[in-house]
């Protein structure tokens, strides 16, 4: 099941267009066009009033979903496919997934920094991965599945060469940061969830999280506005 929602609320969305797609190339992402052209499964996939669109596929494949119209008002996603792999294990409950737009009208006047530094040196590391996540559903931790899963904001973010990647354009509420690759010699901490981070007026609506990475410690902290520092610590294993 496809579901359509609101990235700020999380509220469902009628009519948003999707295709279905099967990879049948090898290529990663969906090619729609060309003689390599994966295979397209069904018509146009339009979401009801519940958000939804249902389709019964064969496991052991993979499919992409795509996102061809948006509900008015919104804007175009910017990840504008969804890949998944059906296995057998998702068949008692089905597999749902949430793809989230944002209004065209909405404030968007937050940012979240990632910096991620040698935590012996502080030289900044270049190539660690972070999704962003919005917290949707008023759970304290991180839900990244299931039908009232939490929104994922933005897609992977590597850090630069400065060790930085920006995730701007946010609206107030509550965020997770995820890292999901690490630089090169190290590992991912046994938590890989920070948060969740409040964007705000009250408390600012920029925060820079540092990472200070060891290859068994991993010590973020949050700068709220630049002008407040609050420490945690973290075991990695």
């Amino acid at each position: 099941m496809l579901r359509s929602t609101d990235l700020d609320t999380g509220a469902p969305l009628s009519g948003a267009r999707f295709e279905l797609w099967r990879e049948t190339n090898d290529l990663e992402g969906p090619q729609r066009t060309g003689q390599a052209a994966d295979e397209q499964h069904g018509g146009v996939c339009v979401t009801d009033a519940k958000g939804t669109c249902t389709v019964q596929l064969a496991t052991g494949e993979t499919y992409y979903w795509v996102q061809t119209g948006v509900p008015a008002g919104y804007e175009r996603p910017d990840e504008p496919s969804t890949g998944f792999d059906l296995g057998e294990a998702d068949v008692p409950d089905g597999l749902v997934l949430n793809v989230a737009n944002r209004r065209g009208d909405a404030a968007y006047s937050g940012a979240i920094q990632v910096r991620k530094k040698d935590g012996k040196t502080g030289a900044p590391l270049h190539g660690a991965v972070f999704e962003l996540w919005k917290d949707t559903n008023g759970i304290t931790r991180l839900q990244t599945e299931g039908v009232d899963a939490d929104q994922r904001a933005r897609p992977g973010c590597a850090t630069d060469a400065d060790g930085v990647c920006d995730f701007d354009r946010l609206a107030d509420g509550r965020y997770f940061l995820v890292e999901t690759d690490v630089s090169e010699g190290y590992v991912l901490p046994e938590d890989p969830v920070t948060g969740p981070l409040l964007l705000d007026g009250t408390v600012g609506r920029r925060l820079v999280v540092t990472y200070y990475n060891k290859r068994h410690e991993r010590i973020p902290t949050v700068d709220k506005d630049v002008d407040k520092d609050v420490d945690k610590d973290e075991d990695e294993g």
